[in-house]
């Protein structure tokens, strides 16, 4: 069992349960909600992004343990606008929106402007980076694994927690979608297995069998005890933009898998971006957006893996602050 530094306990501990439960929603879509904003005739400029997503954390911040949110045009914004309350976690992307696309593959980078000791200044209790992978390509590969070494390092010179969350995508330009679906479970966790050895905290994992290949449920458990097995940290289980109900049923089988919770977003607020009709979009932020949230907290509660299993606080000897680097690192 790893154990970690204290500030990366406490930053795990902030975004959890006390049983050490993850029930964190992210709200750091930037590309996707201006897309899904835009496609519904609505304003997409910052001020309509931020105001979505203070609408989306002003709902659901009573029942969340955290929020992953964007410095564009989420973190920041909603601190000061007391959206994000003081006892909500707090994850802020450090990676660009989207990815450079390079004779197919899919590279990621850091945005411009902003860094993991920004992310650590400004009180968040963890880093979260973003990467497009595939360990079939292995050029772009050994590409995202350096990213992560490089960030990993910055992240434990200054004692943050790090979350880093695995997009996979297809092993070739031509393969179909049959192909990658199928292929979908290999990939999520022999990914899991190659990046949670590079120094991260937490790992945000795409659910590893994809509904049209099979809904037997059985073969989903098997598929998130591979998962769990091949990480080396806790796994929390992200939603793709699948609707909420196919999520609750990936999170329960997740869980009862391993999943130490959850880092959903569109699942549980998508009409919040979509809905155009006033009325029916403030009885979806009143009623129905807060009522999947806390769904998913009890499923998370009743069935997850502590992350405490996988991790341990650090010993703490008797002037231990006099060695302890902290940001003088």
């Amino acid at each position: 069992m790893e154990s970690l530094t204290i500030g990366r306990w406490r930053g795990l501990q902030q975004l959890s349960t006390p049983e050490g439960v993850f029930c964190i929603v992210a709200v750091d879509q930037r590309g996707a909600l201006k897309r899904m904003l835009e496609g519904k005739g609505r304003s997409s400029d910052p001020a309509a992004m931020t105001a979505v997503k203070r609408e989306i954390v002003g709902a659901l911040n009573r029942d969340a343990t955290g929020f992953l949110l964007d410095p564009e045009f989420g973190a920041a914004p909603l601190a000061a606008s007391g959206d994000l309350l003081g006892r909500n976690g707090l994850a802020v992307s450090l990676e660009a929106t989207g990815y450079e696309e390079r004779a197919g593959d899919r590279l990621s980078s850091v945005l411009d402007g902003w860094s993991e000791a920004k992310i650590k200044a400004m009180g968040a209790s963890a880093v979260k980076l973003l990467i497009y992978y595939n360990p079939r390509r292995e050029a772009a590969a050994r590409h995202q694994e350096e990213l992560v070494r490089q960030v990993s390092a910055r992240c434990r010179a200054l004692d943050i927690a790090l979350m880093v969350e695995v997009v996979t995508y297809p092993s070739s330009d031509d393969q179909s979608r049959e192909a990658f679906q199928a292929e979908r479970r290999a990939l999520v966790v022999e990914s899991a297995a190659r990046i949670t050895a590079l120094g991260i905290d937490l790992f945000k994992a795409e659910f590893p069998v994809a509904p049209a290949v099979t809904q037997d449920e059985a073969v989903w458990y098997q598929a998130c005890r591979e998962l769990t097995e091949a990480s080396r940290t806790p796994w929390a289980l992200l939603s793709a933009g699948v609707d909420f109900d196919t999520y609750a049923r990936q999170l329960k089988v997740a869980c009862r898998a391993g999943a130490s919770g959850f880092v959903a977003g569109r699942a549980i607020w998508r009409e919040a971006a979509e809905e155009t009709d006033s009325s029916r979009r403030q009885a979806f932020l009143n009623r129905v957006m807060p009522e999947r949230l806390r769904e998913l907290v009890a499923i998370a509660r009743r069935e997850a893996a502590p992350w405490t299993s996988k991790l341990s606080a650090s010993r703490v000897d008797e002037g231990w602050y006099r060695d302890y680097r902290g940001l003088e690192a």
